[in-house]
């Protein structure tokens, strides 16, 4: 015990951070420390994945099997659902899956919208279900302390940020960890997969 307790403190002397915050940022654990963030008058822009950089869904374009395909290819928690650049909601997986099991039908394509149509009825399979009742929205050029705070306080798991209803990014509490601990040193040598030799 005392061993523990002298490196502890050792750690907490070499640190202003400590062992503990320093450990979860080497092993990359998605933990947000509550301590106050403060920008230098970065917005959310800086911090989010601009819409170019996103894995969306279309609305009314894929098929069932296209959308079983995508979320094989990706093991990402939900997708932003888009018309053109238009934001229509936020799908997560499992109600995507979901829909997708109870499905006999595979010749029509998804629609997401509740509202706005282009398919006729008998063209589409509705898959407004898989849609997220409440998902935040903010501006691009919100200030990036009141993004981090909400990721702190709300434990959010994304945040989309629009602009007149088209999306123009989203960030992720990966996003916001990854902001917080880039100061630690070597933040990612625990976390890199050795190179097979073969």
């Amino acid at each position: 015990m005392i061993c523990v307790m002298t490196s502890k403190w050792v750690g907490d002397a070499i640190s202003k951070d400590g062992i503990y915050p320093v450990w979860i940022a080497l092993r990359q654990y998605p933990w947000l420390s509550p301590f106050t963030y403060h920008d230098k008058g970065e917005t959310g822009a800086d911090v989010m994945k601009s819409f170019s950089e996103l894995v969306v869904i279309n609305d009314e374009e894929l098929f069932p099997g296209a959308l079983d395909a995508l979320l094989k290819k990706y093991d990402f928690n939900g997708f932003p659902v888009v018309r053109g650049t238009h934001l229509v909601g936020f799908a997560t997986r499992e109600k995507i899956k979901a829909v997708l099991d109870e499905l006999s039908d595979n010749a029509r394509k998804c629609s997401f919208s509740r509202r706005e149509f282009v398919l006729p009825e008998a063209d589409r399979i509705d898959f407004s279900a898989s849609l997220e009742e409440s998902i935040l929205q903010l501006r691009k050029d919100v200030p990036q302390e009141l993004v981090v705070n909400m990721f702190q306080k709300l434990n959010l798991r994304q945040v989309l940020f629009t602009q007149s209803g088209n999306l123009t990014g989203m960030a992720t509490k990966a996003d916001i960890v990854s902001l917080l601990t880039s100061h630690f040193q070597h933040t990612g040598a625990l976390a890199q997969q050795p190179q097979d030799p073969s």
